[in-house]
């Protein structure tokens, strides 16, 4: 508790024992040193937005970390917050928290990666998927095969037609990935839009806005309650579904 208010509290410690279980190239890297240099995030899964809720230590700046020490957040999460199921953080009695590490073996020779955002023309920013028979062709996830690319990074478009988990029948579900192979590429960065088009009336289009780090361990973001069913259909025209995706910024190393 923290003036009164409880939270969830969340820590990074370097491992005391050499084998606990942790992946090997982790491991690798930190045994036998008395102190490791690192930036990391740590994470709790939202299984309402299908992403992560992350938070990075000081805005990537190395900390140093010493056999038993533990560096973190007091005050990750209200706890209110975590435990109210609305929030999507607790799923039958379980939930998934996560870490990414980027650690440094000689704090004399530090490997520092920049990143800067790249903000597409507007001309080749905006990108449109036409998805036919769309009331009988399509029940589970479909992925649009003409990737989009942008900022030198590959991204696909994917739908449920009929809803993902707890909206299955109830909301058209929208997600971007990415199309990188994030276990050899570096993470990336998106601000993005995504509409659905009012192929009727062409005036009420449907829009939502999102950002996210695109990483091996969470390539996916988007909204499972995008709008609801009943909405659109009146959205269709020749029973088409059309969505366009907008990259505002794309991350890139410098």
């Amino acid at each position: 508790m923290i003036n009164g208010e409880k939270y969830i509290s969340l820590y990074l410690a370097k491992a005391k024992t050499k084998n606990n279980g942790i992946i090997n190239s982790v491991v690798s890297a930190l045994r036998g040193q008395a102190e490791v240099y690192a930036t990391f995030r740590l994470s709790v899964f939202d299984h309402n937005q299908k992403n992560y809720f992350t938070v990075e230590d000081k805005a990537g700046a190395l900390s140093r970390f010493e056999s038993g020490t533990e560096i973190g957040f007091a005050k990750f999460l209200p706890l209110h917050t975590f435990q109210r199921h609305s929030e999507g953080f607790i799923s039958n009695d379980c939930c998934t928290f996560g870490a990414e590490v980027f650690v440094s073996t000689n704090k004399r020779t530090l490997h520092r990666e920049s990143l800067s955002l790249e903000t597409p023309a507007i001309r080749m920013r905006t990108f449109r998927r036409d998805l036919g028979q769309f009331s009988t062709q399509f029940d589970t996830e479909y992925a649009f095969p003409q990737l989009i690319i942008v900022g030198g990074r590959k991204w696909q478009l994917c739908v449920y037609p009929k809803g993902y988990g707890k909206e299955r029948n109830k909301s058209l579900s929208l997600y971007l990935r990415s199309a990188d192979d994030l276990d050899t590429l570096p993470s990336v960065y998106a601000e993005f839009k995504v509409r659905v088009i009012d192929r009727s009336l062409k005036t009420h289009n449907t829009e939502r806005r999102g950002n996210h780090w695109f990483s091996s361990s969470d390539c996916i973001s988007g909204w499972p309650d995008f709008m609801p069913l009943r909405t659109l259909k009146g959205f269709l025209k020749g029973d088409i579904l059309s969505v366009e995706v907008e990259m505002l910024a794309v991350s890139t190393s410098l």
